[in-house]
């Protein structure tokens, strides 16, 4: 398994992941018809922020031969900072972490956070905060396994008209990402 940068070219083999990702974790907890109706194919606007090099945003993808087979997004949190305002000392985000369900426990999605923790810590972004879908267990068993604890942080998020419920997850400032559980 090889770790690099998302490019433009892999846009399609990531939405791909993505949809296969969410049918995967997501049935019962997301309207059926709504994850029958993921794309397969990236959108122009997608194919074209995958080009862009934001300073405080990291694609990276993980490939098994020629395939992208996972891929997760790092950035600064968001909800604490506009661009203009994020850097060092702001906190940074997982901003998305997916693997297609083939390889899920496999290592991929470790190794992805592993490179994702290190580049947040290298840009200041700490301490490192993800958002997941209550009720996800497959995610909050990674997330847990990885050292990430709730944070009591709660939101709700609109998909096609449905709300759904939130949970902020956060990584202790001490946890070293060449520690794996």
């Amino acid at each position: 398994m090889r770790i690099r940068t998302a490019t433009p070219a892999d846009a399609d083999e990531m939405v791909q992941v993505r949809t296969a990702s969410w049918r995967a974790a997501y049935a019962g907890l997301i309207d059926a018809d709504v994850l029958a109706g993921l794309p397969e194919e990236a959108s122009e606007r997608y194919v074209r922020h995958l080009a862009e090099h934001r300073s405080l945003e990291l694609t990276l993808v993980a490939e098994k031969g020629p395939y992208v087979i996972a891929f997760a997004t790092f950035t600064w949190d968001r909800t604490e900072a506009s661009e203009e305002e994020a850097g060092p000392g702001s906190p940074g985000e997982v901003r998305a972490i997916y693997v297609h369900p083939d390889h899920w426990s496999r290592g991929a999605g470790r190794a992805l956070m592993r490179e994702g923790q290190r580049w947040l810590t290298e840009q200041g972004l700490l301490p490192i905060r993800v958002w997941e879908l209550e009720g996800n267990e497959i995610s909050r068993r990674f997330y847990t396994r990885y050292g990430f604890v709730p944070d009591g942080e709660r939101k709700t998020t609109e998909l096609s008209g449905a709300t759904l419920p939130c949970a902020r997850l956060t990584l202790p400032k001490d946890h070293r990402f060449d520690e794996l559980v």
